[in-house]
């Protein structure tokens, strides 16, 4: 008797052992059904952010900016995350809230497509329950890149596929605004670092960017516009100088805005 009570303190010993030794994350499962409060505490600057651009927020303005600086592990943002997001904004607006929870649930639920192509404005359902404002593709191929020059040969093939460009067709700019918020939540980036490596791809001549100091400037791979001297697809090159696209390289500069 005496023997298998010592077998029996020893396994009881062994099981609290291999308990200690277990990292906490396994017991979250458990935890998270008795405690669901233990998760992720909001960040006051997305809440700041959220509050700063007003009532008339759309659910893909308000995935977007929990997605650049909330920062999960993993594609995209968990929808309790948003909910307790949002939940909170609504609280905070008072009587200026423009929906509820429920509300704003079905408005994004309508949002959410499973195109495999990125469209503005769109919300991407990339894995159980977690939405994102770029498609699951975007997070397989550009996750972890830091290279300037793949994002914008992505944002710009999606563009032109979007508008149902043919090959002969002359290539879309990525929107620099676009192609700096990608590679903050892809490429793991912050928004000065981001800013800095586009400026290099610039200087080194591989990407052309204009109007250069305009933060709403048109970014092209310099390949292509070499092949197409004049891309009649500019936006903010357009409308900021009055020509259709950059027809030569910038000359290097130094300083300013990439």
């Amino acid at each position: 008797m005496e023997a298998d009570a010592e077998v029996e303190v020893e396994v009881e010993a062994d099981a609290e052992a291999e308990a200690e030794a277990r990292p906490v994350w396994q017991f979250m499962p458990l935890l998270g059904e008795v405690l669901p409060v233990m998760s992720d505490p909001l960040q006051p600057r997305i809440l700041d952010e959220l509050l700063r651009r007003g009532r008339y927020l759309y659910p893909t303005d308000v995935v977007d900016v929990i997605e650049r600086f909330h920062g999960v592990e993993g594609p995209g943002v968990p929808r309790p995350v948003i909910r307790r997001y949002v939940a909170e904004l609504l609280y905070r607006l008072g009587s200026r809230a423009p929906y509820t929870v429920e509300r704003f649930e079905q408005i994004l639920d309508g949002r959410v497509t499973d195109l495999d192509l990125w469209l503005p404005d769109a919300l991407y359902e990339v894995g159980p329950s977690r939405v994102s404002v770029y498609p699951a593709r975007w997070h397989r191929t550009l996750g972890g890149v830091r290279d300037p020059v793949r994002y914008v040969e992505v944002i710009a093939a999606d563009l032109a596929a979007a508008r149902g460009a043919t090959p002969d067709d002359p290539s879309p700019p990525a929107p620099r605004r676009i192609l700096i918020d990608a590679m903050m939540v892809l490429g793991g980036t912050s928004r000065p670092a981001a800013g800095g490596l586009l400026q290099r791809a610039r200087l080194d001549g591989r990407l052309v960017v204009e109007p250069f100091q305009n933060p709403e400037a048109d970014v092209w791979v310099a390949d292509a516009v070499s092949r197409r001297p004049a891309p009649a697809d500019s936006t903010a090159s357009a409308r900021s100088t009055g020509t259709a696209g950059p027809t030569e390289r910038p000359a290097e500069r130094d300083a300013g805005r990439p």
